[in-house]
């Protein structure tokens, strides 16, 4: 078509749109002039204004009495921390939490902005993690950066498919052209500004569709802003969820390794027994000397391993193997009798952070419990000053139950909850007295009879009590790993990688 035919057509359509508005705006025009000449037009136009700031004024209200009244959702999984997680690694959590939820989503006009705010997540999760350095920042190398991408690229892939409209479908090029075509729509706003400011000739058409367009524009307002926050708040999640794990060593080991890895401590012990491919639980027996421990790891190996006598019978650390059905390979640890010097309470500390659970065991018959009560509370301090550290679960066995008053009477099994007999009042006032001391709550308390004269009693619930914190010890087990994992050279890689690199070279001098 030529030059000449389409400016005709474009006339043609300008004067077609013309003669289809001008009976509208004919009648706008005669209204107005009636409205003049009756004495109205001010009535009106006050009336106008008054409509139009009732719609305003509802809007408000009903929105913020909306957002006040409206019930907080409960934390999703994505929001919460990792059980596995140090107490020093869930406190970075919580300021990645604050930086999600302070994000404000016009701030958000642009990529850099949003790389920005990723930035500022690791920035805050490395001081974190590392208060001590100037430059906590640059701690990775380069394929714990490429995993960091390809954790949090992996982890959002999904969350765009599900929750981002036609998130799947629209091409990247496609989004640059849109983006293109933003003035376009500053355009049409000012178009549509102008026919509304006509269309208040009528006010009673005018105020009805203020309503409608005002509510809508804001519903979209709101539920746009709300898909905004809600895909950078996960961004920043996932952000800080790779961070924390990529400056607390997760991302440096593979699963590989951290299944063949073997602790310097069970190395030990299991030089006295036999070498084994995976780490197995550790669990340390502690309590003072003569309290019934050594007769506890008899009683839970169901054999005579542990020497018994009046007189201290453990010098020093002992690793048994201990086995029972259903419940994963383990290490019990028998430890020397605590008589409150401070190198006993350093030794037992050293060994509660080699441990994955830790049965302490109180004779119940003894009232000075102050060397407890003091190697407990250390044992709770040194995990404290090290948030890097997960403090294994503790139970408490309450030994000797048997020379409870009344001293005659012994006829198990006794049912602690209802305590009808005075046998079991006595376990019960005990069990009471015990935890209160030494800060252990009544389900983390179990009384046994370890005496062999007397008769065992009660171990199968010491059993049961193992058994229930054995998700906690494994955590315990695979970050105690961890972090022998993470600080350590691996020399033999390093030789390996030599040779790649010489072949990679070798290959490039021959070409």
């Amino acid at each position: 078509m030529s030059f000449r035919g389409r400016a005709s057509l474009y006339i043609r359509g300008a004067m077609l749109a013309v003669a289809l508005l001008l009976p509208a705006l004919s009648l706008i025009a005669f209204g107005s002039l009636w409205l003049w000449q009756s004495g109205y037009l001010l009535h009106w136009a006050l009336a106008a204004c008054a409509v139009t700031a009732t719609v305003y004024l509802v809007q408000l209200v009903g929105l913020r009495r909306f957002e006040r009244t409206a019930a907080p959702p409960p934390p999703s999984p994505e929001e919460l921390p990792d059980e596995t997680w140090t107490p020093l690694e869930k406190s970075a959590w919580e300021e990645v939490r604050e930086i999600a939820r302070g994000i404000v989503p016009s701030e958000l006009d642009s990529p850099e902005a949003v790389l920005a705010l990723g930035q500022r997540t690791v920035e805050a999760v490395a001081r974190k993690m590392h208060p001590g350095e100037a430059d906590p920042i640059l701690r990775f190398t380069v394929p714990e950066a490429l995993a960091l991408i390809e954790r949090v690229a992996g982890e959002l892939r999904p969350f765009f498919r599900e929750n981002i409209p036609l998130g799947d479908q629209i091409t990247v090029g496609q989004l640059i052209k849109l983006y293109g075509w933003r003035g376009l729509i500053d355009y049409a706003e000012r178009a549509y500004d102008l026919w509304r400011i006509i269309r208040l000739l009528n006010p009673v058409s005018a105020a009805t569709h203020e309503i409608r367009e005002q509510f809508s524009r804001r519903m979209y307002e709101i539920g746009r802003e709300h898909i905004i926050r809600k895909l950078a708040e996960r961004f920043v999640e996932e952000v800080g969820r790779a961070a924390i794990d990529l400056y607390g060593g997760r991302l440096r080991v593979t699963a590989d390794e951290l299944e063949r890895y073997v602790t310097p401590a069970t190395q030990r012990d299991q030089a006295e027994i036999a070498a084994r491919a995976a780490e197995p639980l550790r669990l340390l027996v502690a309590g003072q000397l003569n309290a019934g421990k050594s007769s506890l790891v008899n009683a839970l190996s169901e054999e005579v391993r542990a020497a018994v006598d009046t007189l201290p019978a453990t010098p020093t650390f002992q690793a048994y193997e201990l086995r029972r059905e259903g419940l994963p390979a383990a290490l019990i640890i028998d430890s020397p009798g605590l008589q409150g010097s401070e190198a006993e309470t350093a030794q037992l500390i050293e060994a509660a952070a080699e441990s994955d659970l830790i049965v302490w065991v109180v004779d119940a018959s003894r009232a000075d419990r102050e060397i407890d009560r003091a190697s407990i509370e250390a044992i709770r301090r040194y995990f404290a000053e090290h948030p890097n550290r997960r403090r294994p679960p503790m139970m408490l066995v309450l030994s000797h139950i048997d020379r409870l008053r009344p001293f005659q009477e012994w006829s198990p099994p006794y049912d602690i909850d209802k305590a009808e007999r005075p046998k079991a009042k006595s376990i019960r006032a005990a069990m009471e007295a015990v935890g209160a001391d030494l800060g252990f709550s009544l389900d983390d308390i179990i009384p046994a009879c370890l005496d062999d004269s007397v008769g065992i009693y009660n171990v199968d619930a010491v059993w049961s009590r193992i058994a229930a914190l054995l998700p906690e010890a494994q955590r315990a087990n695979l970050v105690r790993r961890l972090g022998g994992l993470s600080g350590r050279f691996d020399w033999s890689r390093l030789w390996r990688q030599a040779l790649n690199a010489g072949r990679v070279i070798s290959r490039v001098v021959v070409r």
